[in-house]
């Protein structure tokens, strides 16, 4: 499938790479939560964004989360494999994403994800969660 828009990290909006940094990292210590996610699309609605189906770029999920207007995260994630461990990386989009601060949209990013967390949490009762997930 082809982009249809331009999908930027926060140094590619930024310039510098100290917030991409950190938000890499932080979405880092959350990733392994997400193995334990048993419904993408109602995640998604948890949070008050949408599954993004099919992907145009290659996860195996993918969830758009408007933060205002013209300003878009997309969070792709891949399940671990018998090669890697899962990731998940964090992408902006939309005609005024360059309007706002790195540290803002880092900080929405991670809090969009600590929200996701919370649905797993909410969903997962009584199975055993990696720590992040009561941390968050």
């Amino acid at each position: 499938m082809k982009m249809d828009k331009p999908y930027l990290t926060l140094k590619e909006i930024e310039g510098v790479v100290v917030h991409d940094l950190y938000l890499k990292k932080e979405v880092a210590r959350r990733c392994e939560a997400f193995e334990y996610l048993d419904d993408v699309e109602k995640m998604a609605a948890y949070i008050g964004g949408e599954q993004v189906i099919p992907p145009p770029i290659r996860c195996d999920w993918m969830v758009k989360k408007t933060f205002y207007p013209e300003v878009e995260a997309y969070f792709l994630y891949n399940r671990k494999d018998e090669e890697f461990p899962p990731s998940m990386q964090v992408l902006f989009s939309g005609e005024r994403v360059k309007e706002l601060q790195g540290d803002d949209l880092s900080v929405l990013a991670i809090a969009t994800i600590n929200h996701m967390i919370h649905y797993i949490r909410n969903t997962r009762s009584g199975v055993v969660l990696p720590e992040i997930c009561s941390v968050v």
